[in-house]
């Protein structure tokens, strides 16, 4: 378990896959990471389902300048064959299993 460098909502979502044996790849570099534009680290790659989750915390991805530059990530990380899916920490500390649950179908909650 990759816990020791996870984020609080992390550790929640790491603890939920893990119960349920679901593989998944931790914090995972993908078109340059955060070192080119539309790079990205992927919070969780689900290999067998080809989903990439991202949690997202409200703090850091709020601005419209972070939206535009996940917008970029999610255009670049399609462009690559993984269907992204963005978990809000919101919806993962108040509605952690109906937020996953929808996001292992390779859907969103509604905002």
């Amino acid at each position: 378990m990759a816990s020791a460098v996870a984020t609080k909502p992390e550790i929640l979502v790491l603890g939920w896959l893990d119960k349920r044996k679901i593989p998944y790849d931790f914090q995972t570099s993908l078109a340059g990471g955060h070192y080119e534009l539309g790079g990205a680290v992927v919070d969780f790659i689900l290999p067998d389902l080809n989903l990439g989750w991202r949690v997202q915390g409200q703090y850091w991805h709020q601005s419209i300048t972070a939206k535009a530059h996940d917008d970029v990530q999610k255009e670049v990380l399609a462009g690559m064959g993984l269907a992204v899916v963005d978990l809000w920490e919101d919806d993962i500390y108040n509605r952690l299993n109906e937020t996953l649950e929808l996001a292992i179908q390779g859907q969103e909650m509604l905002h």
